[in-house]
């Protein structure tokens, strides 16, 4: 009953924290819903794009966890070769997975005949907002993780929903500055 309350002491603020971000990440999907509309087909790629950060990010943030809670990482940045091999394989994964997100989001513009800005702005697009996104958000995965450890709070308690929630956010504004870009370019 004792783990079952602390874990609920430990989520429970993280969850409401949470909820406000993720309704604040969608008011300002909202706003720029227009700006979004400029290139033709980006808006198919604002759920793929979120949920591949989710993803990802997931995916880094529970190794790290694991990493700690079993001793083979340590809540440091310096000579740290597990903590450095699981963020390459988080930027590895971003890129691939953004390249391919950009291809699909073409195909899948075409084939259901929406028009598309072209296989090439998509998969740049992607691939630009996801690294900016990632970059950012496998380092803050990191410090939460480091942070929490070392206040003797459990990461898995609060890493999960807190770095989703961020990412959310984070993507949609990457996204965002990816379509200024290229529409630049």
């Amino acid at each position: 009953m004792k783990l079952f309350e602390e874990i609920l002491r430990q989520s429970m603020p993280v969850l409401f924290l949470c909820i406000f971000g993720e309704i604040l990440a969608g008011l300002f999907l909202t706003n720029i819903q227009e700006y979004l509309n400029v290139l033709p087909g980006i808006i198919i790629l604002v759920p793929a794009v979120m949920g591949t950060r989710g993803n990802i990010l997931g995916t880094v943030s529970t190794r790290l966890t694991s990493g700690l809670h079993i001793g083979t990482i340590y809540p440091r940045f310096r000579k740290n070769p597990v903590l450095s091999t699981n963020i390459k394989a988080g930027f590895l994964m971003s890129i691939i997975i953004s390249f391919i997100t950009g291809v699909v989001a073409h195909f899948a513009c075409v084939s259901l005949g929406f028009q598309s800005m072209g296989i090439v702005k998509f998969s740049l697009i992607s691939l630009m907002a996801g690294f900016m996104a990632d970059a950012s958000l496998i380092l803050l995965s990191v410090f939460i993780c480091f942070f929490s450890f070392k206040k003797n709070i459990d990461p898995d308690n609060i890493i999960i929903p807190t770095i989703t929630t961020i990412s959310d956010f984070m993507s949609v504004l990457f996204l965002l500055i990816s379509v200024h870009i290229v529409q630049a370019i």
